[in-house]
């Protein structure tokens, strides 16, 4: 897999999280009563992806999170 690859992944996953937070957005916008249920799903979503990030680390033996220093993400 090329560089070139990895960034097509990481845009198309960025535009999926992006649809898929408007969507959370306007759910909870309309029914309040939905918060929970909503958060739930993406706590639920991201510590899959996390414990993903951990599992390939361990596989590797590469400390995948150390790749990225947080201070410099935007914000």
């Amino acid at each position: 897999m090329t560089e070139q690859n990895i960034d097509t992944h990481l845009r198309e996953a960025l535009s999926h999280l992006e649809l898929a937070l408007n969507q959370s957005v306007r759910c909870v916008l309309e029914n309040d009563s939905a918060k929970k249920e909503i958060g739930l799903k993406w706590e639920q979503f991201l510590g899959e992806f996390i414990g993903l990030v951990r599992e390939k680390g361990k596989k590797s033996r590469l400390n995948l999170l150390s790749w990225i220093t947080f201070p410099r993400m935007k914000s």
